[in-house]
């Protein structure tokens, strides 16, 4: 627990100084779709794995309305990836787009395995988390500091202050803490059990 505080507190010190350094992608937006889109669908045995639809156009309409950010639609058990959210993603890193659509596919696996079916704060989190469990599961992908430092400061950058807000998804420190415990349950064998939410 006390290395997770201490991994957080630096990502979140990192996050405000490398969000502003310009990023180089290593892999193009479609090699990153692919690599983890099929890396990810083993985690589950390729269960109730959703169609991905991505570089959509922000006011398009989905399969849930119109699409003003990425998302997973359960109307028509799809994930649709912005080119908006794309282009911000390349602004950290491609490992950024990697978190982006391991959240995405988090929430379709959420409904479909009864992790945490109902749109809070705290499902945002878990899927923030198994977004990092997944990501550290692929095989034959390995991020590197960078890339977890590419994670973090989206995952710093893309959180919000909006405390009883619909759409809050989690402060930015809470949801650098969910990612790098999800990456954390991937290496240490917990896997989805570290993202578990616990009723009481």
């Amino acid at each position: 627990m006390k290395a997770l505080k201490v991994l957080t507190a630096t990502l979140i010190s990192l996050g405000s100084v490398l969000v502003s350094l310009p990023a180089k992608a290593e892999m193009a937006p479609q090699t990153v779709i692919d690599g983890v889109y099929v890396g990810i669908q083993h985690i589950h045995g390729y269960k109730a794995t959703p169609k991905l639809v991505w570089g959509v156009a922000i006011g398009r309409r989905g399969g849930c309305g119109p699409i003003l950010g990425s998302q997973y639609c359960k109307r028509n058990h799809t994930v649709y990836i912005t080119a908006q959210d794309i282009r911000m993603a390349y602004q950290h890193g491609d490992a950024a787009l990697a978190y982006i659509i391991g959240h995405e596919y988090a929430h379709a696996m959420q409904i479909a395995y009864g992790f945490q079916p109902r749109v809070t704060p705290i499902s945002e989190l878990q899927a923030d988390c198994l977004a990092g469990v997944y990501l550290g599961l692929i095989p034959n992908i390995v991020f590197d500091k960078r890339d977890i430092l590419e994670i973090a400061t989206l995952a710093h950058r893309i959180g919000d202050y909006q405390w009883g807000h619909r759409h809050h998804h989690g402060t930015p420190e809470q949801r650098v803490r969910a990612v790098v415990l999800g990456m954390k349950g991937a290496v240490n064998g917990n896997r989805t059990r570290a993202c578990q939410v616990r009723r009481v």
